[in-house]
Order: C-alpha cells, then sequence, then structure tokens
C-alpha cells in the first residue's frame, strides 16, 4: 500500500497542479493528493481574478472561453467614503480575468495529469513521514477504505492552502509553523445578481476603511454586468464583527448593491502578509496560500502561487538530480522568487499596513485631495515602493495642507517600502545567512505601524 515517487505534491490547487506539472515535465515521477474528488478540484471561495501578467510570467496558457467569467482592463480604488475613487487605467498589471474557477481548476489539473503527474483523489493528508529530522514523504488516509496509507518522496511539496497541513507538523528552525492572527483576513463572499446592469462592468472595485471592513477590505468584482463577486475580509478579529455582519453592512452602503439576490454565500480566510521568510526545509518546500504567497492588500494568490510552482518544478529537478534535498539543497527556490516577486509582495504588506492604520479620515481627505495617486497603487504593486522626490513632496505638501501628518505617514510607508525591497533584494544566498536576515526584515517591519 506504500509507494515511493520523486516528488510528492499535497494539494491540487492552482499552485499546486503548477508545481506539479513543472515537475512531471522535468523527468520526475510526481504524485499530487488532493483531499476533493477529482471532478470538484478548482472548486474554493475565492475573488477569482488573476492578471494577465502572470500567465505571461510563467509560460502557462492563457484562460480559454470556459474558463473565463469575464475580461477585466483596470481597477476603481475606493476611500471609506465612496467617493473620490482612484481611476487604475491604462497599466497592463491590472488587465486580467475573473476566471470560472471550478473549469480552470479543472484544466490545471488535466494539464498536470497528462504531463505525467499521478493523481489521488479523496485523500486526507494527516502529516509527514519523517527520519532523521527530514521529510521523507506523507501519510494519508483512503477515503474509500478509511486505511492509513504513505508515499515516501524525495521532496514533499506542501500546496495545501493556509492550513499548512504538512507545514504545520513540521518542526524545523526554518519552519514558521503559525501564522499570526492579525496576518489572516477572514473572509465572505456572496455571488450576486444585481437589480440593474452594472456601469464600467469590465473594472475591478476594491474599497478601503474601518467602517467597511476594520483593518480589511472589501472587494467587487464583475463576472459580467449584472452578476458580481463581492466580499469583505477583516484581520484581527477580536472585538469585532463577524465578516458576514460587514458584508451586509457594506451591501447597504454601496449603492449599486442594494436589492440584489444572493446566488451563493460562503466564508474563508486568506493569508494577507509576505510569504515565508523560507520556502523550503530538509525534504520539503511550500507554494501557494500554504507558503503566503498572496498580495497582502487584497489576498489574491492564484497568480502568485503559480508563479512559485513553476519556479519550484525546476529547482527541484535540479535538487534530486544532485541527491541533495535538504534546505541547502533546495535553497535557489528561495532566492529565485523572493529576491523577485516575493519582495514585490514584502512590501505590498507595508503599504498594507499604511492603509489599514490610517483612520478613515485620512484616508477620505488623500483620496479627496489626491496626496494619494493612481501611480502610488501602480508602484507599490510593481514592488517599487513609492518614489516620493523633491518635486513630488512639494506638489503634495500644498494638496495636505490642514492634515500635514497624513504625507508625514505616506513619506515613512514609501521609506519603509524601499528598506524592505533593497532587504528582499539581498535574500540570503545561504542558510548560514538566514537569521540575521530574519533579523534585519524583523527590525523593518516593527517600525511599520503608521497610527
Amino acid at each position: 500500500m506504500n509507494s515511493t515517487v520523486d516528488v510528492a505534491v499535497v494539494g491540487a490547487g492552482s499552485a499546486g497542479c503548477s508545481a506539479a506539472r513543472r515537475c512531471a515535465e522535468m523527468g520526475l515521477e510526481t504524485i499530487m493528493l488532493d483531499r476533493k474528488p477529482r471532478q470538484l478540484v478548482g472548486q474554493k471561495v475565492c475573488g477569482d481574478e488573476v492578471s494577465r501578467s502572470h500567465f505571461d510570467a510563467t509560460g502557462i496558457d492563457y484562460p480559454q472561453e470556459a474558463e473565463i467569467l469575464n475580461t477585466i482592463h483596470g481597477a476603481d480604488i475606493y476611500p471609506p467614503g465612496i467617493t473620490n475613487e482612484m481611476k487604475v487605467r491604462g497599466w497592463k498589471e491590472f488587465d486580467g480575468w475573473i476566471l470560472h474557477r471550478l473549469n480552470f481548476g479543472q484544466r490545471l489539473l488535466n494539464e498536470a495529469i497528462r504531463a505525467g503527474v499521478t493523481f489521488l483523489p479523496e485523500c486526507h493528508v494527516t502529516g509527514p513521514t519523517l527520519k532523521d529530522g527530514q521529510v521523507v514523504g506523507v501519510k494519508y488516509k483512503a477515503k474509500e477504505t478509511g486505511e492509513t496509507r504513505a508515499v515516501q518522496a524525495k521532496l514533499v511539496v506542501d500546496a495545501s492552502g493556509l492550513a499548512g497541513v504538512v507545514r504545520t507538523k513540521v518542526d524545523h528552525p526554518l519552519v514558521e509553523k503559525q501564522v499570526d492572527k492579525n496576518d489572516i483576513a477572514l473572509c465572505q463572499r456572496e455571488i450576486l445578481h444585481l437589480r440593474e446592469p452594472l456601469p464600467e462592468p469590465n473594472v475591478a472595485r476594491v474599497f478601503l476603511g474601518r467602517r467597511i471592513a476594520p483593518s480589511g477590505y472589501a472587494w467587487l468584482f464583475p463576472r459580467g454586468p449584472e452578476e458580481v463577486n463581492v466580499g469583505v475580509g477583516v484581520t484581527g478579529g477580536e472585538g469585532k464583527s463577524s465578516p458576514k455582519s460587514y458584508l451586509s453592512s457594506f451591501k447597504e452602503r454601496y449603492e449599486v448593491l442594494r436589492g440584489s439576490d444572493v446566488i451563493e454565500s460562503a466564508g474563508g480566510a486568506v493569508p494577507v502578509r509576505r510569504p515565508l521568510m523560507s520556502l523550503v526545509a530538509d525534504g520539503i518546500a511550500f507554494v501557494g496560500d500554504s507558503a503566503l504567497q498572496v498580495n497582502p492588500i487584497h489576498g489574491g494568490g492564484i497568480g502568485a502561487g503559480m508563479r512559485a510552482g513553476v519556479i519550484l518544478g525546476e529547482i527541484a529537478k535540479q535538487a534530486i538530480a544532485r541527491e541533495d534535498t535538504s534546505a541547502r539543497g533546495l535553497w535557489q527556490y528561495n532566492t529565485a522568487y523572493l529576491r523577485d516577486f516575493g519582495k514585490r509582495l514584502a512590501s505590498l504588506e507595508i503599504f498594507r499596513r499604511f492603509l489599514q492604520d490610517v483612520g478613515d479620515e485620512d484616508i477620505d481627505f488623500g483620496f479627496e485631495k489626491r496626496v494619494l495617486e493612481p501611480e502610488d497603487l501602480m508602484r507599490a504593486n510593481r514592488g517599487d515602493g513609492l518614489s516620493l522626490g523633491l518635486v513630488d513632496k512639494l506638489r503634495r505638501v500644498g494638496r495636505s495642507v490642514g492634515r500635514p501628518g497624513l504625507l508625514i505617514k505616506l513619506q515613512r510607508a514609501a521609506s519603509l517600502m524601499k528598506m524592505v525591497s533593497k532587504a528582499y533584494a539581498q535574500y540570503p544566498s545561504r542558510p548560514e545567512m538566514f537569521q540575521k536576515w530574519c533579523l534585519d526584515v524583523a527590525s523593518i517591519l516593527d517600525e511599520a505601524h503608521f497610527t
């Protein structure tokens, strides 16, 4: 009842399928396990939006007709007062699609299987198998029999989502087993049919402010002119109402949503912070939500996980060829991802903290007077920080008369974003330098509070 493979991937989401497929394409014998039946792989509570840029970066084919609910050409970012929104247009990074998540997930799964991946559905992975401190496989229960089985593998990939069913059971100095509650957004999502067609049905919308979602955000992603994916995410938890209640209030505040019919409603949780400080340990690597590879502003992780999966597949081939799947042997996955795309996500965490800490009145003022500009969001999204040159500062000083503290906080955020980007660009090239690097990053994050 046991088997031995090169790579065992736990979880068949977009990150897991991307990693498994790339491993198989590299000639590695790969098995992928998931708790869902095969026909439900891809189904998930999510915003369902993904940028075209992620497909360009990975070489994964664009979504096809049956996988697309809508095409997105821009975004509107709303302050707490839901007026004076920022209109972000003309930037390719914001162009993409609203996915039919099940159809898209089925396509990724089928591509992985065609590449040679063995897929085991309806498997409950209970944890890792360890030998001398190194992960050497996973244990699981098959639904049809309830029997405990094992897969031995040279490399285990935890793509099991935020639950991290393998990661949380590995004791290793490189592994972050727990995620701070302030870095997790509890979400409530509904699919709504609107009473009237949506203006600009190809524009995504994100809403900021404590009145809408304390320490969180709300989103509205159009699935068509009269159908939308809408939800809220709330971080922290203590002393706050449920995400469902905030969503109900938001639907009353935002006139477009009043009187809409609920087609579907569900809850979930997503990480909203930088990725794990190390994406590897001895015999194991992490991708997708298990690795906290998401956009910290809105929790979107489809593209970030696909990028990681493709990179990991190529690093896995090299490590297994060298017969070294220790953390040292897998370390290039850390440097390849975190020095590049991970740097962008870490910078966005600073910007998220700024947006969440600044009061609603300040955010409303900043949007009305354009102390905050669309270019700020674009630079932050690219991981370029907020570049406030002398002329730019003088222009914004004039706009911030009456609330100079807002500009001071924005300048602090800009400085810290540059610092964290620089730190990630210098991610350590070997494990011995890791602890010092973590302390350097922690010192930057400790300064990233703007209340």
